[in-house]
């Protein structure tokens, strides 16, 4: 299998992701890398070019780059590393570049598949149960329909049994309540055909509040609430944890540290999205994941083990089996 990876672009130095896959390329004997970016930058953090290939570019999208601004770096590392996937020199492509600048490339190069009008930008979210939520959409799309939702949850749901390996999912829809009523139009709509989908294990309506207590394996969502969604989450994840390490920090809150350590430390190996950092972009006619753009050599190595796991388990595959 050969993964192209986009080492430019984020906010670290170009090591982390270098440093990553020279890791996972010594502990899977069957994986090769191609490396894009500044060749370089690239030599000075690679120990070894054993199954490693570089394609040397300058030329890269800042994280502050519009879409349209994009499209026209052609030589850009993103570009280039999507273009391995599109003349079939890579089973998939990893970037920690721009999002809105990473979805827009693959929609446009990639193409959708038959049935699909849109991309659906889809992470996996930890949960209190351990197991991390397959969630789809959370901003690819400021606007979508009911037909848009359903196809995203067939997406997800065949992503959460090849990624998660869990067998007939279940699945739900965000909605500002459980009642049948209740929601914006399309969100009612989506609700009456998922009850009478009969490949799905759908569930119904979830409320916000009860995203991360893994009710379900999939969260269905337009882009814009998912979007709005996801990161009110991590703003509250960033706000409790600063304030508990202000508290600890007093005099008063040393002993009050010392016994709830190791309660500590199970809560941030349960939320730690640094184990589960990848996110597809699902509904492409190839094989796309996304890093966070803050990505350091842990989140590159979660990232390219998923990637790893979509390629052996065949994802694309089995998607495109669907029926849309």
């Amino acid at each position: 299998m050969k993964i192209a990876v986009d080492v430019m672009g984020f906010e670290n130095p170009v090591f982390e992701a270098v440093s990553a896959c020279e890791k996972l390329v010594k502990k899977y004997s069957e994986l090769e890398i191609i490396l894009v970016g500044d060749e370089s930058k690239i030599l000075k953090s690679l120990k070894s070019k054993e199954r490693i290939e570089i394609i040397d570019t300058k030329v890269f999208i800042n994280q502050s780059d519009e879409v349209f601004t994009a499209i026209r770096k052609k030589d850009s590392s993103m570009s280039l590393a999507i273009d391995q996937v599109v003349n079939k020199k890579a089973d998939a492509v990893v970037s920690a570049g721009s999002t809105a600048c990473y979805v827009a490339l693959t929609y446009s190069k990639l193409g959708l598949i038959k049935n699909i009008s849109k991309p659906a930008f889809t992470p996996l979210v930890p949960t209190a149960k351990g197991i991390p939520l397959v969630w789809s959409d959370v901003g690819a799309n400021k606007v979508c329909d009911e037909n848009d939702l359903v196809c995203f949850a067939k997406l997800a749901s065949v992503a959460s049994e090849v990624i998660l390996d869990i067998k007939e999912p279940k699945v739900a829809l965000l909605n500002i309540g459980t009642e049948e009523y209740k929601g914006l139009d399309f969100i009612v709509e989506a609700n009456k055909i998922l009850k009478n989908e009969k490949k799905i294990n759908y569930i119904g309506y979830l409320e916000s509040r009860e995203i991360l207590f893994g009710r379900t394996n999939v969260l269905v969502s337009d882009g814009f609430t998912g979007n709005i969604a996801l990161k009110a989450l991590e703003g509250t994840f960033k706000a409790v944890a600063n304030q508990m390490k202000r508290d600890f920090k007093k005099p008063s809150g040393w002993l009050g540290a010392l016994f709830s350590l190791n309660v500590v430390r199970k809560l941030k190996k349960t939320f730690d999205y640094k184990n589960n950092a990848g996110a597809i972009v699902l509904g492409l006619n190839g094989l796309a994941v996304k890093t966070h753009g803050s990505a350091d050599e842990q989140q590159f190595i979660s990232t390219i083990e998923l990637t790893i796991k979509c390629i052996k388990d065949d994802l694309m595959g089995k998607i495109k089996k669907i029926k849309f």
